[in-house]
This record gives structure tokens, C-alpha cells and sequence, in this order.
């Protein structure tokens, strides 16, 4: 005699699917409301990129007002720096023509350099080394000069160093971004 396995319960398995229904309804909505969530933060981390962006560029615009001598006032840079040597006014046109060059990001990072009343790219090009400090968020001094310590040797500005080389052709950071 064969025995079979008793069939389960019609009524049992209508009571699970319909749970199992209501769990899978409850999961959806929680999904569609964290991906609402989502996209309030995206478009917050968006509006705060653009601000960010147009203080930066109202900052950096000051910043060459000022370092041009046109400022009205006391004026973002006090001026106490020494003259530039022509070998740093080439450094500087160089380096204020790249867009690893953020100079209100530099003064935003390292305040000291407003309370020197120093332009910030004449000190980057006079300070590179010690402390150490990046000129935007995408050149990492440090890993250049790991990478070329003939740099330090030669006593070149790293970022000027790279800007000399084909290596900084297209280049939009240091060390380059995978792709």
C-alpha cells in the first residue's frame, strides 16, 4: 500500500500567498519612498554643487580683482608679497590657465593664505612643498611628487612640473581618475 503525503490545506496556502501579497505591497512602497528620497537628495547635493560652484567662481573672481591691484578698499589681499620674478609671473600664467588651478577652493582650504594677504597662486608657486598643499581638490601634490620626486630635485613647482609634460595633455586630474 502506498501512502500519500496529505494534501495541504487550500485555505492555509490563500492565507500565505495573500501575506506574502501584502509584504510584497508594503516592500514596494518602501521602495518607491527611498527612491523619492533619493532624488530630494541628489537634487539637494545638485543645488549645493551649483552654489558651491558660483561662490567659488564670485571668489576666485575677487581674488584675481584683487591680485590685479583693481580692488576698492582694503581688499581681499592685503598685497605684502614680495615682487614677482619673471620666472614666477611664466609659473603663474601657467598655472592660472589650467583648470587643475582653483584658486577659490586653495583659499577656502587653507585660510591662512587670506590672513597672509597673499595671492594664492604666487604662494602655491612659492610654497608647494611644506607644508604640503594641493591646488584643487583634483591635483594630488603628494602623489606627484611620489610619482616624480625629480621634481623636488629639480626644486619645480609640481603642478608646473606636470603642466610641462605631455602627461598633463587632456588631463583633468592627478593621479588620473579610472575610466
Amino acid at each position: 500500500m502506498t501512502v500519500h503525503p496529505p494534501e495541504p490545506d487550500s485555505t492555509a496556502l490563500m492565507a500565505e500567498l495573500a501575506a506574502a501579497r501584502a509584504e510584497l505591497a508594503q516592500l514596494r512602497t518602501a521602495q518607491e519612498q527611498v527612491a523619492e528620497r533619493e532624488a530630494e537628495l541628489v537634487a539637494a547635493r545638485d543645488a549645493a554643487e551649483r552654489i558651491a560652484r558660483t561662490l567659488s567662481e564670485a571668489l576666485a573672481d575677487r581674488v584675481r580683482i584683487d591680485a590685479a591691484g583693481r580692488g576698492r578698499g582694503s581688499g581681499l589681499l592685503k598685497g605684502r608679497q614680495k615682487p614677482v620674478t619673471r620666472d614666477e609671473e611664466a609659473q603663474l600664467e601657467l598655472i592660472r590657465g589650467s583648470e587643475l588651478w582653483d584658486a577659490a577652493w586653495y583659499l577656502r582650504t587653507y585660510p591662512d593664505v587670506i590672513e597672509l594677504g597673499e595671492d594664492p597662486a604666487l604662494h602655491f608657486v612659492r610654497h608647494p612643498y611644506y607644508p604640503v598643499r594641493h591646488p584643487s581638490p583634483r591635483f594630488d601634490v603628494r602623489q606627484y611628487l611620489i610619482d616624480h620626486p625629480d621634481a623636488v630635485e629639480q626644486r619645480i613647482n609640481p603642478l608646473v612640473h606636470f603642466l610641462l609634460t605631455p602627461e598633463s595633455q587632456g588631463a583633468d586630474a592627478y593621479p588620473p581618475k579610472p575610466r
